[in-house]
């Protein structure tokens, strides 16, 4: 029941703290923080390295093809 009562007040204070952040900004009028969305083209960017072991990986694929059936 000790530890109910802690989430309880934690829960509190942090409503408590985002309800003065939202006068803060309520009262000022514009946003107190800008926040930057990352550019995220540079995640999906391909590694050289990888592509070039998956061309390698085909080609071996393709040369066990070949010689499979060669006879």
């Amino acid at each position: 029941m000790g530890m109910d009562k802690k989430k309880k007040a934690a829960l509190a204070a942090v409503m408590q703290y985002l309800e003065t952040e939202r006068q803060q900004l309520a009262a000022t009028g514009s946003p107190s923080r800008v926040v930057a969305i990352p550019d995220r083209s540079a995640l999906f960017m391909p590694i050289p390295y990888s592509l070039s072991g998956r061309n390698g990986a085909m080609q071996v694929r393709t040369l066990m093809q070949y010689r499979a059936l060669r006879g």
